[in-house]
């Protein structure tokens, strides 16, 4: 003897399946009203013609159903993978162009500070000799310094 709970299920799914495959019949009257019902019209009747129903989740949406090809999925697939893929690319690109742009502003602001300081700057020039920037060179890498910095920093 089968459980109640599984005679249930079987007429709930029996039901279910007789409601999805309603047909519906669309015909015009003697006083030119369109009908619709689930009967066959009656034999006086204009312009029968039978129409399939579908009571699936959805079906209230008035659109009918787009049927979309594997390929037509796989192509929408592809397309949302390669946007994805450009997007994190852009994001990529521009986190390590702020990460670059922070390097650089550390880097000009520690070499306008050192400039700024008054200390003496020692360099080595072309012949491997260290020597002493001077005055004029320091205000020239100053100058050089600020722009650096203006351009690198955002904040």
């Amino acid at each position: 003897m089968k459980s109640p709970i599984q005679l249930f299920a079987a007429i709930a799914i029996l039901l279910a399946t007789a409601t999805v495959a309603a047909q519906v019949y669309k015909w015009v009257d003697k006083d030119g009203k369109v009908q619709y019902t689930d009967t066959p019209p009656p034999p006086g009747a204009t312009k029968s013609e039978p129409k399939k129903v579908d009571t699936g989740p959805g079906s209230g949406s008035g659109a009918p159903p787009v049927a979309r090809t594997l390929q037509d999925r796989t192509a929408d697939y592809d397309k949302r993978k390669k946007d994805e893929a450009e997007t994190g690319k852009k994001a990529g690109d521009a986190a390590k162009k702020a990460e670059i742009d922070q390097e650089n502003c550390k880097s000009a602001r520690t070499a306008l500070r050192d400039l700024e300081s008054g200390r003496p700057i020692r360099r080595s020039n072309e012949q491997g000799e260290v020597t002493i920037m001077m005055d004029e060179e320091r205000q020239s890498e100053i100058t050089k310094a600020r722009t650096a910095v203006a351009a690198s920093c955002k904040d």
